[in-house]
C-alpha cells in the first residue's frame, strides 16, 4: 500500500463564482463545497488510500476550519494558504507527510474514490499522474479584434484534479517554478519529469461561474431518513438511577442492566442507528461481553455518533419522550441534554428536545417498576446522483 496524503486546496477566493463569498465556503446540496473533498478523504483513508488530509485554507479561516475538521474520521490538519495557487499547494505539501501526495481542487465535489486509486495505484518514484478527459465541443478562437476561428480538437485533453506526484519530488519542482502553472501537471513537466495518466470522470466537474452551481446541484441530492429507538429497565434497589447521563442519587432505585441502564440514551442509540441503517445497541454492545459490564452509556452514546458519521451522515433531530412516574425530571432535562451533547459532534449541538410524560399510575412504569423511554432520529445526508 503507497504512503499517500490527500491535499485540498481551499484557499482561493473564488470570485469568479458570484455571490460574494468564497465558492469553497458555498452550500452544495446543504454542504459546504469544501467538505465534499473531505468526504473524499475520509473515504479513501478508510479504504487504506490515503493517510491523512491536508486542508489549504485562505488567510483568516483556518481556526474555524480547525474546528468543522472534528467532526471528520480522517486526521485532518489545516494549514494557511499563499497569495497563489502554487504558494498554496507548496504550504499544503509541506504539512504533509506522506511520500506521495494527491493535490486536490475543493472546487470539485464529485471526485470518486475509484477515480483516486486509479491516480494512486500508477503511481511510482520520479513519475506524476493526473486524469484526463477528452475534449468533445468544437474548439473556437477569438483574437483581439473578435474574429472567430475554429481550432481542431484532436488529441486535445481536458486536465482534472486531483493530481498525484511523488511528495518531496513536487515540493522541490514548485519551489523553483517562476509562477504561473496552471495546475502542478504542468510545472512538473516543464521540470522534464516524466509525466503518465489515467481516464478522468465527465462527472468531477469544477465549479468556477455561478452558473456551476445550479449544474452541481442538479447532480446532488439531500437524503433523509428517520430511525425510532425504544428502551425499557425495570427498577431496583441497589444500582442508581442515570438518565441522559445524568444521574440522580436521591432517588432509591436505579436501572437494573448490564451496563449502567440509562434508557434515555439506548433509546437514542437506537433511533440513530436505525436511521443509518445499521444494526441496534444489542448487537453492537451485547449484554455479556465484558467490555460493556457497568459502562456509562454515554461511551455507547459517543460510539455510535462516530459510527453514524462514518457514513457521511448528520443529524437533523432527535426528538425523545421519557416515560415515568418517578422521580421528577422535568426540570432536569436540560441537564440531559448537555450532557449528551458533550459525546456528540459538535455539530449535533442544539438538536435533541426532551419531553417527559408520567406513568398516571398504570401498569409497570405507574407503580415505579419501571422507566420506558421512546426516540426518534432524523438524519440526512448530500450524496451525488449517479
Amino acid at each position: 500500500m503507497k504512503d499517500v496524503s490527500f491535499v485540498i486546496v481551499a484557499a482561493g477566493r473564488g470570485e469568479r463564482a458570484g455571490s460574494g463569498a468564497p465558492k469553497q465556503f458555498r452550500e452544495l446540496a446543504g454542504v459546504s463545497l469544501w467538505k465534499w473533498s473531505a468526504r473524499a478523504a475520509e473515504v479513501l483513508h478508510s479504504r487504506g488510500s490515503a493517510r491523512e488530509c491536508v486542508l489549504v485554507g485562505p488567510e483568516g479561516a483556518c481556526t474555524s476550519l480547525e474546528e468543522e475538521a472534528l467532526s471528520f474520521a480522517v486526521p485532518i490538519c489545516v494549514v494557511e494558504g499563499g497569495a497563489e495557487r502554487q504558494e498554496s499547494v507548496l504550504n499544503g505539501l509541506r504539512a504533509a507527510t506522506g511520500e506521495y501526495a494527491l493535490i486536490h481542487d475543493a472546487a470539485r465535489p464529485f471526485l470518486s474514490p475509484e477515480l483516486a486509486e486509479s491516480l494512486v495505484a500508477a503511481l511510482e518514484p520520479g513519475r506524476g499522474v493526473i486524469p484526463l478527459v477528452p475534449v468533445s465541443d468544437a474548439l473556437k478562437k477569438m483574437d483581439d479584434a473578435g474574429i472567430i476561428s475554429s481550432h481542431p480538437r484532436e488529441g486535445l485533453w481536458a486536465a482534472q484534479t486531483p493530481q498525484a506526484f511523488p511528495r518531496e519530488a513536487l515540493i522541490s519542482i514548485l519551489a523553483s517554478h517562476p509562477g504561473g502553472a496552471r495546475d502542478e501537471g504542468e510545472a512538473w513537466s516543464a521540470a522534464g519529469w516524466p509525466l503518465s495518466w489515467v481516464r478522468g470522470e465527465r462527472k468531477n466537474i469544477k465549479i468556477t461561474w455561478e452558473e456551476d452551481f445550479a449544474l452541481a446541484e442538479s447532480m446532488a441530492r439531500r437524503v433523509s431518513r428517520t430511525g425510532i429507538g425504544y428502551d425499557v429497565h425495570p427498577l431496583v434497589p441497589g444500582r442508581r438511577f442515570i438518565l441522559g447521563g445524568v444521574e440522580f442519587p436521591d432517588f432509591p432505585l436505579g436501572f437494573a442492566g448490564y451496563s449502567d441502564g440509562d434508557v434515555l440514551v439506548h433509546s437514542v442509540c437506537d433511533s440513530l442507528l436505525g436511521a443509518a441503517g445499521m444494526s441496534d445497541i444489542g448487537t453492537l454492545y451485547p449484554a455479556g461481553d465484558p467490555a460493556f459490564k457497568g459502562i456509562s452509556s454515554l461511551k455507547l452514546l459517543e460510539d455510535a455518533a462516530r459510527r453514524v458519521c462514518s457514513e457521511e451522515w448528520e443529524l437533523e433531530w432527535v426528538d425523545s419522550v421519557i416515560i415515568a412516574q418517578k422521580p421528577v425530571l422535568g426540570p432536569s432535562l436540560h441537564l440531559m441534554v448537555s450532557a449528551m451533547e458533550k459525546v456528540l459532534p459538535k455539530t449535533w449541538s442544539g438538536r435533541i428536545h426532551l419531553k417527559v410524560k408520567s406513568g398516571e399510575g398504570v401498569g409497570a412504569v405507574g407503580s415505579c417498576h419501571a422507566v420506558v423511554c421512546h426516540s426518534t432520529a432524523t438524519l440526512w445526508r448530500a450524496e451525488a446522483l449517479a
